[in-house]
Parts: structure tokens; sequence; C-alpha cells
């Protein structure tokens, strides 16, 4: 038997091979809650009070938006990449991993850089306080930007 044919998963014990799976989902949100949670701590501790509103209010939703889109749209994917591996579709596995892959970089290019110009006017609809908008737009665009973008971008302004 080659290993396309032998699929561990739909062998044994079923609780067992979902726990493989669950593992590493409930791992990795623990550590992105973990970041959010010390990102809370460290700028109440050493900014502010309204440092820390910004990060944990509006903005914080904002960004937990953008990683619940992500996360949704690569379970899509995940789910699409499963059936056509269960079914030995080699060429529609790697179509579907090139879909996904694109996706991902359009959608995070249109997302990052609609997030970096409408981040105002999203913190002004969700009635952030106006004294918290400018803090709320530079942990948003923090959060968007790469530190390398960010360098480039404070290079430009």
């Amino acid at each position: 038997m080659t290993t396309q044919e032998k699929n561990g998963i739909t062998e044994g014990v079923i609780w067992k091979q979902l726990l493989i799976f669950f593992f590493p989902i409930l791992v990795g949100s623990f550590f992105q809650q973990l970041y959010n949670t010390v990102d809370s701590v460290i700028v109440g501790q050493f900014v502010g009070k309204e440092a820390l509103s910004s990060v944990g209010g509006s903005a914080g939703q904002i960004i937990s938006l953008v990683v619940g889109f992500f996360t949704g749209v690569s379970t899509g994917a995940t789910v699409i990449i499963s059936q056509y591996f269960g079914a030995g579709k080699k060429e529609e596995i790697e179509e579907s991993l090139h879909t996904a892959y694109a996706f991902a970089l359009v959608g995070g290019l249109v997302l990052g850089i609609a997030g970096i110009v409408f981040a105002p006017q999203m913190l002004r609809w969700m009635n952030t306080p106006e004294e918290l908008i400018a803090e709320s737009v530079l942990y948003v665009r923090c959060l968007l930007y790469t530190s390398d973008a960010a360098d480039e971008a404070r290079s430009v302004d």
C-alpha cells in the first residue's frame, strides 16, 4: 500500500485521531490569547490607561476580526484540501494549495491596506472615544505592518 492509499486518520480509535488535530489548534489559540494578554499587561504597566484602552478596546476588536477572518479562510481551505487528499487527487491538492496561498496573499494585502487607511473611520463607527482614536489607530497600524514595512512607512512620512 502506498502512503496515499493508507490514510492514518481513518484508521484506529476516532477520539485519538481527533485529539491529534485538536491539540495543535488548542496550542495555537492559547498562544494567540497569551499574546493578547501579555500585550495588554505590558501596555497597561508601562504606557498608561489610555494606551491600554486603545489596545483592549475597539482596536483589539478590529485585529480580532482580521485574525478570525483568516482563521476561517484557512479552515475552509483545509476542508477542500483534505477532501482532495482523501480522494487521492494530487493535481487538485496542488491547485487548492496555490489558490489558498494566493487568496491569503491578496486578502492580506487588501485587508492590510484597508485596515491602515480606514482604521480611523472604523474606530469612529465603533464609537471609540475621540481621545483614544490616535493611539488606537497607531496600535492597529503597528499590528498590520510588518516591522520592515513600518520602517519604510516612517521613512516616507
